[in-house]
C-alpha cells in the first residue's frame, strides 16, 4: 500500500517537473514586437553575435529555463505615435539669456515604425536599449530639423520666411522628402515615418530679435577668438600632460626594474657611456701622442767605459 503511494507520488512529481521545464522553455513574444535572445556563452546566431530573433507568438527555446543562459531584448517594431519637441537656435540665441524666447520651437505628432526585417539593425542603433525608442526617434528628428534649418535660415532678418518654410517642410504632403533625408542620415531605411503633423510652431519676433542683436556681432567675434585661444591652450596642456605621463610611466617601470635587479643600473650607465667610449679613448690617445711629439733633449750617452761619469753629467745606465 505504501509502496504504491510513494510510486504514484514520485510519478506525479516527475511529470510536474517535466511540465515545469517545458513551460519555462516556451518564449512568449508580445504582438508588434521582435524579441532577441542573446546567448551569454555562444558566438553563433545573427552575425556571430550570439543574438537570436523571434517574432510574435509562442516559441519553444531549449535551455531557456537555465538561469543566466540568455539576455532578453523586446523591441517594438509596430507603428507608434509620439510627440516630439524641437528646439532650434538662431545665431545669437545663446547670447540672449531670456529663456526660450529667442529659439525657434516646434511640436510635432509623429507616427513611426521599425522595419521588421531590419530589427537587429535598429536594436544596434538603439545601443541595445529598446526602451529608449522614443528618445532615439526624437533625437533623429532633432538632427534632421537642424540640418534643414541651416538651409532655411539664409537671412535672420526675415524670420517670417523661415516660419513659412518650416511649416511647409513638416507636413504630411512633404513626407517623402522627410523620409529621404532620414534615410540618408541613418544610412538605411529601417526607421519609417507614417505621419508627421506640425501641431505648434514658434518663431521669435523679427523686429524684437533684430533690436536685441544689433551690437552682438563684435561680442560674438571676441568670444570666438577667446574660445580658439582657450582651445589652443588646452591642446598644449593636454600634450604636456601626455608627455609628463609617459615620462612618469617610464620612471615607474625603471624604478620597478631596478628594485628587482639593482645591478641593471650599472648596465644602464655602460649603455649610456658606450656610444662615447670610443671617442673618449681616441681623444686621450691623441693627447698622449702630442705630449711626446718632437725630439728628446740632447744628452750625451755614457760610454761603455764609464768615462763620462766623472764630468758631472747625469744620464742613464752604462750600456753594455
Amino acid at each position: 500500500m505504501f509502496g504504491d503511494f510513494f510510486r504514484r507520488s514520485f510519478q506525479i512529481l516527475t511529470l510536474a517537473a517535466v511540465a515545469t521545464v517545458i513551460y519555462q522553455n516556451i518564449l512568449l513574444v508580445p504582438g508588434g514586437h521582435v524579441t532577441f535572445l542573446q546567448a551569454q556563452y555562444s558566438d553563433s546566431g545573427i552575425e556571430g553575435t550570439g543574438f537570436y530573433a523571434y517574432n510574435a507568438g509562442f516559441t519553444f527555446v531549449p535551455s531557456l529555463f537555465v538561469p543566466g543562459r540568455f539576455r532578453r531584448y523586446d523591441l517594438q517594431v509596430s507603428p507608434r505615435v509620439q510627440e516630439v519637441k524641437l528646439k532650434l537656435p538662431l545665431r545669437f540665441s545663446a547670447y540672449l539669456r531670456m529663456s526660450d524666447l529667442f529659439y525657434v520651437q516646434a511640436r510635432l505628432r509623429v507616427e513611426a515604425e521599425f522595419s521588421r526585417a531590419d530589427a537587429f539593425t535598429a536594436l544596434k542603433a538603439l545601443e541595445y536599449r529598446p526602451l529608449e525608442r522614443d528618445k532615439f526617434v526624437e533625437e533623429q528628428l532633432q538632427f534632421l530639423a537642424a540640418e534643414f534649418f541651416l538651409d532655411a535660415v539664409g537671412d535672420e532678418r526675415a524670420l517670417a520666411t523661415v516660419k513659412n518654410r518650416l511649416a511647409q517642410f513638416f507636413n504630411n504632403t512633404n513626407l517623402a522628402e522627410i523620409q529621404a533625408r532620414l534615410d540618408r542620415q541613418l544610412k538605411g531605411n529601417w526607421l519609417k515615418l507614417k505621419t508627421v503633423d506640425l501641431r505648434d510652431l514658434y518663431v521669435p519676433d523679427n523686429e524684437l530679435y533684430a533690436a536685441q542683436t544689433r551690437n552682438l556681432g563684435e561680442v560674438a567675434a571676441a568670444d570666438r577668438r577667446a574660445l580658439l585661444t582657450q582651445i589652443e591652450r588646452e591642446a598644449d596642456l593636454a600634450l604636456e600632460r601626455k608627455r609628463n605621463l609617459e615620462e612618469f610611466n617610464k620612471a615607474e617601470k625603471m624604478s620597478a626594474l631596478i628594485g628587482e635587479n639593482p645591478d641593471i643600473l650599472e648596465y644602464y650607465k655602460i649603455e649610456k657611456i658606450a656610444p662615447r667610449a670610443g671617442q673618449v679613448i681616441l681623444d686621450a690617445s691623441a693627447r698622449g701622442n702630442s705630449a711626446y711629439k718632437g725630439e728628446l733633449p740632447n744628452k750625451k750617452r755614457r760610454g761603455t767605459d764609464g768615462n763620462s761619469e766623472n764630468k758631472g753629467e747625469t744620464g742613464g745606465e752604462i750600456i753594455r
